[in-house]
């Protein structure tokens, strides 16, 4: 995208937590923003149901944009378990479409994956070059996205990020908090190891990158890892609420869809593209409950 002034950029799931700050951040920086949303949210956007291909080529090629950022899909871990079918029409064939339709436009494909696609039974950072091979469905839905957007081809540049928190959107940090303010106390499964990633960090690193015209298969999130555990009895902590936060396993919780117990991701590759490197996740969630809780 280089300057990337003057051209058009195409953000698809606008109204999302991460398209939302990805649209705010693009704006700020004078880019000329187009937005896509399901066909059931906002007005203020085109109305796009990225399944259907004849319709993504069709917006695309009206638009003809510098750069399309895919921040859509389809995120209920639990429910791609039970609705693999569907998970994998909006992950894998809707991915493949707006792949496709980049590709056609000459545009490069910025596209958001997960670090689901891993197994969870490494010890040591997940590298982008490593063997995917994801445990449950979600995981398999968006290594399907990836293998399509790597098998059309064009300009393309995925990004995997993990435990995604940010204002405009459902997650586990303000699920805790809120939890917190209603109950005295509170487990976390703390043998689930990764990486929180606020949402504005991430929408930074996906518009460097697409300014630098990076293009592959990179990691990027906060750091440093920490459990759900940790996560949670920070946010807790930070936003100085009177809840007891005890450690816990995850055969204690389980859940329909498998979590890996591991799934740190190496970003240093990221982190040298970038020329910067994300900074410290207890900051982000400082920041980020600063401008969600109400005292």
């Amino acid at each position: 995208m280089a300057d990337g002034r003057g051209e058009k950029v195409l953000v698809i799931g606008a109204d999302g937590m991460l398209g939302s700050d990805l649209v705010a951040l693009l704006r700020s920086r004078q880019r000329q923003v187009v937005g896509s949303t399901w066909p059931e949210h906002l007005d203020q956007y085109f109305h796009l149901d990225i399944t259907d291909a004849q319709a993504t080529a069709e917006l695309i090629d009206q638009i003809v944009p510098a750069v399309v950022f895919n921040c859509s899909g389809y995120t209920d871990v639990d429910g791609a378990q039970q609705q693999e079918e569907l998970a994998t029409a909006v992950n894998g064939r809707g991915v493949a479409n707006l792949a496709q339709a980049s590709s056609s436009c000459d545009s490069l494909f910025v596209h958001v994956s997960t670090d689901y696609v891993f197994s969870g039974s490494s010890r040591t950072p997940y590298r982008p070059d490593d063997q995917p091979d994801p445990q449950g469905a979600y995981g398999r839905s968006k290594l399907a996205g990836e293998e399509a957007t790597k098998a059309i081809g064009g300009r393309y540049l995925i990004i995997r990020t993990s435990w995604l928190f940010g204002r405009n959107g459902k997650n586990f940090v303000d699920t805790i908090v809120a939890l917190a303010r209603q109950r005295p106390d509170l487990k976390v499964v703390d043998d689930q190891i990764g990486c929180p990633t606020y949402s504005p960090d991430l929408a930074r690193c996906l518009v460097d990158l697409a300014d630098k015209d990076v293009q592959g298969i990179h990691h990027f999130c906060n750091g440093p890892c920490c459990s759900w555990f940790d996560l949670a009895y920070a946010a807790v902590e930070i936003a100085d609420l009177d809840c007891k936060v005890s450690p816990c396993s995850t055969s204690e919780f389980p859940r329909p869809a498998p979590r890996p117990a591991y799934s740190v991701l190496d970003c240093s590759e990221t982190f040298d593209l970038l020329g910067w490197t994300a900074r410290p996740w207890p900051q982000s969630v400082a920041e980020h409950l600063s401008q969600t809780v109400s005292p």
